[in-house]
């Protein structure tokens, strides 16, 4: 029986692909399988970017055999070939038809997006911060170098003020205002005096003479004739926002001991203190435990920063000794008069013209407020004064025996009042004469403000 040719064709294909497969498992050939697979290695997954249809060596290769599957659609060369592997692509190509049928579908591979691999960024790296522990022996060795180059270059601004008087001499501390000659100092150190010297640290000693004084703050204001060299003007500070625990420096010549230091804290702040020498009090006063003695008056306060918080003025002791307990005008308050003196000769306060005492519990029972009422309670009321005008109630009690009926001041200009200190210290620190304010009133139970016109302190003689 006479085959045909194309199916004698066919059978000879495939017994020679046949034999072709078993020459391959028998002798473990595998490279042309492998190829195909090749691992894709670090320098071709880093070159991906430059080529957007291939990604890795591997995924090329199966493409390109994907392609040839695809291009089965078009005519392919028949005949012989010497080639293993031609004869199974002639025979299939004279019987594969030129249109796919049936329903396989062909076989195709998804090309797969491989994401841009993003640069690796190395951090920089700070060079590392080296932090040296101080022991105990270097913090106070550092306090003491500042110290010393504190009162180095404070003391130029400080005098040794010698006062001849009809009862005998006296000394006392000061401190340079300004190049003009001015020195700040107590009254009490200058009082009465018939003639005064003042003497530097550099050993220089000039005569002076009284400018003004004021003697509700207890300050006065001198000036230095024929100086001959130049002078340096203390730092000033600002007492408004002194806490307690803070540095406070003590500048003077205690007992006549010339340019001494001091050193302690701030103890206290917001003190009232009589002068000694007015009905009124000296507000908002520096309260310090660095030693202050008889000399130290009218000498400087100082910050660590060596700025002026005040000018010493008393101490509260038994012996006349320090005591831990000093008090210092307050220097928002010495900003505010000694200008004055130089250019007026006197300082205007203000006045509300009031009596009062502060709400604590007794005056809050005895007066039925409420616990969170709190401020300057009025006792008295002066006759025709800037409260009386304004319409401010008095208590109505008389002879000591309080009826707590009167108003109580609780805040000026908005700014609350704690007590009657806190009242003083705003009047003398924040207001002038002829200053209109609103005062906030507790009065039968609620707030009211009442608009007042302030009016001057009767000059104290």
């Amino acid at each position: 029986m006479k085959l045909p040719e194309k199916f004698k064709n066919f059978l000879i294909g495939g017994l020679a692909a046949l034999t072709l497969v078993a020459a391959v498992a028998c002798t473990g050939a595998v490279d042309p399988v492998d190829s195909a697979f090749t691992p894709p290695t670090a320098e071709q997954v880093s070159d991906a970017g430059d080529n957007a249809g291939v990604t890795t060596s591997g995924i090329a290769t199966s493409a390109a055999v994907d392609s040839s599957s695809s291009d089965s659609d078009s005519p392919a060369d028949s005949g012989d070939s010497d080639g293993p592997g031609d004869p199974i692509q002639a025979t299939f190509d004279e019987v594969v038809p030129s249109e796919s049928t049936g329903d396989a579908l062909p076989e195709t591979v998804a090309e797969v997006d491989t994401p841009e691999v993003a640069p690796v960024v190395v951090p920089e790296v700070a060079p590392e911060l080296v932090i040296s522990e101080l022991t105990p022996a270097d913090i106070v060795a550092a306090q003491s170098d500042h110290l010393a180059n504190l009162y180095e270059k404070a003391v130029q601004s400080i005098v040794f003020i010698r006062a001849i008087t009809s009862q005998g001499e006296g000394s006392g501390s000061g401190f340079v205002w300004d190049t003009d000659g001015h020195v700040v100092t107590n009254y009490h150190v200058v009082q009465g005096a018939t003639s005064l010297t003042a003497k530097f640290f550099n050993g220089r000693e000039y005569t002076a003479s009284i400018v003004a004084f004021d003697l509700d703050a207890d300050l006065a204001v001198i000036k230095l004739e024929n100086v001959e060299h130049e002078l340096v003007p203390i730092a000033i500070g600002n007492s408004s926002d002194l806490r307690p625990g803070e540095m406070a420096i003590a500048l003077g010549n205690p007992f006549g001991e010339e340019f001494t230091m001091t050193t302690g804290i701030v103890s206290a702040v917001s003190r009232s203190l009589r002068s000694g020498f007015s009905l009124y009090s000296i507000p908002a006063v520096v309260q310090t435990d660095a030693a202050i003695n008889p000399g130290n008056s009218g000498g400087p306060l100082l910050d660590m920063n060596g700025a002026v918080i005040g000018v010493n003025t008393q101490i509260r002791s038994d012996s006349r000794q320090n005591s831990g307990v000093g008090f210092a005008v307050p220097v928002d308050l010495v900003k505010r008069v000694v200008p004055s003196l130089i250019e007026f000769g006197h300082h205007e306060y203000s006045l509300m013209g009031i009596s009062g005492d502060e709400v604590d519990i007794r005056v809050r029972n005895d007066a039925g407020l409420p616990g969170d009422v709190m401020g300057a309670y009025v006792i008295r009321v002066t006759p025709g004064g800037p409260a009386d005008l304004a319409g401010i109630r008095e208590d109505t009690g008389s002879a000591g025996l309080q009826n707590w009926d009167g108003d109580v001041i609780v805040s000026i200009n908005s700014i609350r009042m704690a007590s009657m200190d806190d009242l003083i210290a705003y009047l003398a620190l924040n207001t002038a004469p002829d200053e209109e304010i609103v005062v906030g009133i507790y009065r039968d139970g609620v707030e009211i403000a009442i608009p007042m016109t302030l009016g001057a302190r009767p000059a104290t003689s």
